[in-house]
């Protein structure tokens, strides 16, 4: 294991008292140790509750006989940054996390990571850290966010608080109703709840084969997300506990890599997504060593149809609506059947190839 040189030895004496010193006892120094890199803040409606996802997922990677260390990485909410000079901040916020994920991997040699990203920039940041440390990792975001309804029964989501701002500024609507849209906006905890920069990069990790089917439809705060943490958590245990040598199959650069790359822009045209993946995606492609520019991705964009319209597309479609057909899998098998560019042998983080899951 990866985790042996800091814990194998009698010259890791002093290394194993610190660790005594957290509550590891002799037996756990001949498991897995794994990172669980989270990024709870209480500032962003999609990471307030990531303190309790975080606990769901130590406690099932104990039973499945590993030993989880979480840290924490910043984040930025882009929607209240948005507007003012604290919008300076939010790119340069990337970098920080990658850079966070990279130090505390590497400094103590962990085995595998689970990263529990959601929004805006920490979702590209996780990812980029993760390819620099490149070990098994399995992605597992926090969820998306229900969409709101106002008084009168209409859809809405934090877009449309945007668009309300300008019409009441243009007298189309009255005080009363931007005080409705405002306060229905955002029901819930979770990634605002329409293909945006957060949801957009949740269902690319699915489309790369780096997160499980599911990440990017399956609402935040419900029995089947709590579910879909474990399974994530038994998942990065199982292959933690190959040994190193097999594991190392499913380390980060071998599971996203130029074909991966590839389907993440197929499938980001098919569902509308944010044009800020251009911007993520790139840099996440330089990180794995992919050589991959705005002409690929032009070249993607003139073969692949916009099947799934979503919000902001579509105001009325949201993330659960595409959970209830089927999510991410459903959006690639209707890409397969219509010829669209999927490349079907690529492994993904269960196991399977992408033929398989979808």
């Amino acid at each position: 294991m990866r985790s042996d040189i800091v814990k194998k030895g009698h010259n890791r004496a002093p290394h194993r008292s610190l660790f005594r010193a957290t509550g590891l006892t002799d037996e756990d120094f001949n498991k897995p140790f794994i990172g669980v890199a989270n990024s709870f803040i209480e500032i962003i409606p999609g990471h307030f509750f990531l303190n309790k996802v975080s606990e769901i997922i130590k406690d099932e990677i104990k039973k499945a006989g590993c030993v989880p260390f979480e840290f924490n990485t910043i984040g930025v909410d882009d929607g209240i940054a948005m507007g003012h000079d604290g919008m300076l901040f939010s790119l340069p916020s990337r970098e920080i996390i990658a850079n966070s994920i990279e130090t505390v991997m590497n400094a103590h040699k962990l085995d595998a990571m689970i990263a529990i990203p959601n929004c805006d920039k920490i979702v590209p940041g996780m990812i980029m850290g993760a390819l620099r440390v490149n070990v098994p990792t399995v992605f597992v975001s926090g969820g998306p966010m229900a969409k709101g309804y106002t008084k009168d029964g209409e859809p809405i989501d934090l877009a449309t608080a945007f668009e309300a701002v300008g019409k009441f500024e243009a007298g189309e609507i009255t005080e009363e109703e931007l005080t409705d849209i405002e306060c229905n906006a955002c029901p819930s905890g979770g990634s605002c709840s329409g293909m945006f920069t957060a949801n957009s990069m949740n269902t690319l990790m699915e489309a790369m084969g780096i997160a499980l089917p599911g990440n990017g439809t399956i609402l935040a705060l419900t029995t089947e997300r709590e579910e879909l943490y474990r399974k994530a958590a038994r998942r990065v245990c199982e292959i933690a506990l190959m040994g190193e040598e097999k594991s190392s199959l499913y380390n980060v650069r071998n599971i996203l890599n130029e074909n991966a790359i590839r389907n993440a822009f197929a499938v980001d045209m098919a569902m509308g997504g944010s044009s800020n993946t251009v911007l993520h995606m790139l840099a996440i492609a330089k990180e794995a060593e992919v050589d991959f520019n705005l002409k690929d991705i032009n070249s993607i964009s003139k073969r692949v149809s916009h099947i799934a319209k979503i919000s902001p597309s579509l105001s009325t479609v949201h993330m659960q609506d595409i959970d209830r057909a089927g999510g991410v899998p459903a959006v690639m098998h209707e890409m397969n059947k219509r010829g669209d560019d999927i490349l079907l042998d690529n492994l993904t983080i269960t196991g399977e190839t992408v033929k398989e899951r979808i």
